[in-house]
């Protein structure tokens, strides 16, 4: 059984072949020979959600109390593996010294607090 995701994934994968849009017509008439034409509108949904998904995926965002250098972005660029990312900087008060930046889903925490914080865990053990 075909499911809406499913045709999702494949009708973008289609659209990034050379002939897309002879491709994205041939998929039409599978849907509608199918006689899955009512699942267009969940089609739909899923491409905008993994568009989305996609592009958020591939931003950095950075928060820090100042505005951070080109060096300093680049440095932290370098450091999560988002050379060729969209860099969203966020200044933040409640950040007292260095930066946190989160990437693909995962944290990168350089803040003086975190760093204060694993100190003290060392001390403590």
């Amino acid at each position: 059984m075909v499911d809406s995701r499913t045709l999702a994934r494949t009708v973008l994968e289609l659209a990034t072949k050379p002939d897309a849009d002879e491709r994205i017509k041939k998929f039409i008439e599978y849907l509608e020979k199918n006689n899955l034409r009512g699942l267009l509108p969940q089609v739909i949904a899923h491409v905008e959600r993994i568009t989305k998904q996609s592009a958020e995926s591939n931003v950095l965002r950075i928060r820090s109390k100042f505005e951070l250098s080109e060096a300093d972005i680049q440095h932290i660029q370098t450091l999560t593996g988002a050379e060729s990312a969209h860099i969203e900087q966020h200044i933040d008060e409640s950040v007292i010294g260095g930066f946190s930046a989160t990437y693909k889903g995962f944290l990168y925490d350089g803040s003086l607090d975190n760093q204060l914080t694993q100190f003290k865990n060392v001390l403590t053990k």
